[in-house]
């Protein structure tokens, strides 16, 4: 039976090979399955993140007032980029291998800031510092006579269009913060090696980094007829030769090949949250035996978050 991922990864995995492939995947989420738009789920669950970051940095290092701060995938809307200009950090760097957003998708997003804003809930997810919140404000009122660029620079937000493993142009040592949100699952192992090298080499010795990562099957959040363990039952030739795309690639990976890797880079593994997931759904499903050296518990880690205090 084809069910709607099937169709989707075979979209994909077609996009992929074409010129400009990441724009045409954006009109397809657009248009077709409506995945771009900033609705509710989106919005808020990057504000949990990012009072998740906030949180783990300020119990580990002090205030994120006139920090540096470095997100690696910027994706469509920049929800986090902006929560950090309002809590008061001085620079915000935000890094994507593709320009995926523009001056529309900024407007959405002062938006939806200024109407949490209005309805007095913005506390609930960061403290926002007053003058920032007059900044944005402003922005909002004049912003049809704003350029996109003069939007971030007002903002403090470096959009770098850039891969992140050669990031040459940011000083060793300069970034106290560095943090990224459902990014990792989607590059692969060895690029991910080097970006965190790269990480490694930028962040201050006395800075922080802080990701979430979602190692469910991401197909599953477009088709509820199966479950978040669904991409396990298949062997890593199939996967990468027949399923798996560039255009939204998913190395999937579980949970002890990251810590493993960040003990290979030498990265200290201060503090980790993990969700534990549902060891029933994955024992309902005929797990391919690429995945046998993990236990069934490893396997249902859907989510975590992963802290590094440097020093």
């Amino acid at each position: 039976m084809i069910r709607k991922w099937h169709l989707k990864a075979i979209i994909q995995k077609t996009i992929s090979f074409m010129p400009n492939g990441h724009k045409i995947n954006h009109w397809f989420q657009k248009n077709i399955t409506k995945g771009v738009y900033l609705g509710d789920e989106y919005f808020y669950d990057r504000l949990e993140h990012v009072k998740h970051h906030i949180s783990a940095f300020q119990q580990f290092c002090g205030p994120i007032k006139g920090k540096k701060t470095l997100e690696l995938g910027t994706g469509w809307y920049p929800v986090i980029p902006f929560s950090f200009f309002l809590s008061g950090a001085s620079e915000i760097n935000t890094v994507d291998i593709s320009n995926l957003t523009n001056k529309e998708k900024l407007k959405d997003t002062i938006d939806r800031f200024i109407d949490l804003i209005e309805q007095n809930k913005l506390s609930q997810y960061i403290d926002a510092l007053p003058e920032r919140v007059a900044t944005l404000q402003q922005i909002h009122k004049d912003f049809e006579t704003l350029s996109f660029e003069t939007i971030l620079a007002r903002l403090n937000i470096r959009y770098i269009i850039m891969d992140a493993r050669k990031l040459s142009h940011i000083p060793t040592g300069s970034i106290d913060l560095v943090h990224s949100n459902n990014t990792f699952e989607h590059v692969y192992p060895d690029v991910l090696k080097d970006i965190l090298k790269e990480f490694k080499r930028i962040v201050s010795p006395t800075g922080f980094q802080s990701h979430f990562i979602d190692m469910s099957d991401h197909f599953a959040h477009f088709d509820h007829s199966i479950n978040i363990y669904n991409f396990l039952q298949y062997s890593n030739t199939t996967w990468d030769k027949i399923i798996d795309n560039s255009i939204q690639p998913q190395n999937r990976w579980r949970f002890p090949q990251f810590v493993n890797l960040y003990q290979e880079l030498n990265i200290p593994l201060t503090d980790t949250e993990t969700r534990p997931g549902d060891i029933e759904a994955v024992n309902s499903l005929k797990i391919h035996s690429d995945f046998s050296n993990f236990s069934t518990k490893e396997l249902a880690i859907s989510h975590c978050y992963m802290y590094s205090k440097m020093n």
